[in-house]
C-alpha cells in the first residue's frame, strides 16, 4: 500500500495569519444546534485558525492521530480508506460541511482514513486541545460538540444505508438531488466509490441521465 504524503510533513499548506472572520455559513451551521452569545462567538473565533490548501494534499493520514476538525469554506475534501491496494471514499464534504477522522478525533486511536483536499481549499479548523478548552468554559460549547457529533453519525448511517439498501441507479439519483456539485466537481471514480458501484455503472447512469435531460 502505498502512503500519501503528508500536507503538514511537505509543510504545503498555508496557514493564514491576520485571520479573516468565521464565514457565515459556519455560524449558520452551528446555530441549527444552539444559540451562541457574542462572547461565546468570540471564543469560539480565537479558537480557530484558517489554512489553504492546493489540491491533493494529505490533512491526515493512516496511522495519525487525528488532531483537527475541519470547516470546508472553499474546496472539497474526501475522506477515504485503503482495501487491497484500492482506496475506497467514504465521504466527500464541499463548502459548508466539516470532515474529520472523527474516531480517530473522538478516541485517541490512529486514523485508519486519509483526509485528502481534492480542490485547492479553504479550510477552518479547529484542535483537539482548543475543543477541550472551549468544553470546559461552558456547558453551551459541550451541547454544540455533541450535537455536532450525533449529526455526523446520522449522516453516516444515512449513506451507510443507501449503500447497502438501494439500487445502484436509486443511489446514483441519490446524488443528483441531494449532493448537484459532486456530479460537477468529483472525479466520477470517487463518487462511484463512495455509492459502492463501479466507475462504468456510474458513467451509464450519468449519460442516461444527460441524455433525458437533452430531451426534455
Amino acid at each position: 500500500m502505498k502512503k500519501k504524503t503528508n500536507v503538514k510533513s511537505r509543510i504545503a499548506f498555508n496557514l493564514v495569519e491576520n485571520e479573516p472572520e468565521m464565514p457565515l455559513d459556519f455560524l449558520d451551521y452551528l446555530t441549527k444546534f444552539v444559540t451562541l452569545s457574542a462572547e461565546e462567538r468570540t471564543m469560539l473565533a480565537n479558537s480557530m485558525q484558517v489554512i489553504t490548501c492546493f489540491p491533493h494534499q494529505v490533512l491526515t493520514n493512516v496511522g495519525e492521530l487525528e488532531q483537527h476538525i475541519y470547516f470546508v469554506q472553499k474546496g472539497m475534501v474526501r475522506k477515504f480508506f485503503y482495501h487491497e491496494q484500492n482506496e475506497v471514499t467514504v465521504y466527500l464534504a464541499d463548502e459548508g460541511q466539516m470532515i474529520s477522522a472523527s474516531v480517530s478525533f473522538l478516541t485517541g486511536v490512529v486514523s485508519e482514513f486519509v483526509i485528502e483536499t481534492i480542490e485547492p481549499c479553504t479550510l477552518w479548523f479547529v484542535t483537539r486541545s482548543a475543543l477541550e478548552n472551549l468544553y470546559s468554559y461552558n456547558v453551551n460549547f459541550e451541547r454544540l460538540g455533541l450535537m455536532i457529533t450525533l449529526d455526523s453519525l446520522l449522516l453516516k448511517e444515512k449513506i451507510d444505508i443507501l449503500r447497502m439498501t438501494a439500487s445502484p441507479q436509486e443511489r446514483f439519483l441519490f446524488v443528483y438531488k441531494e449532493m448537484p456539485d459532486l456530479l460537477a466537481r468529483a472525479p466520477q471514480k470517487y463518487i462511484a466509490s463512495m455509492l459502492n458501484m463501479k466507475p462504468e455503472t456510474f458513467s451509464r447512469f450519468k449519460k442516461k441521465l444527460m441524455e433525458e435531460m437533452g430531451n426534455e
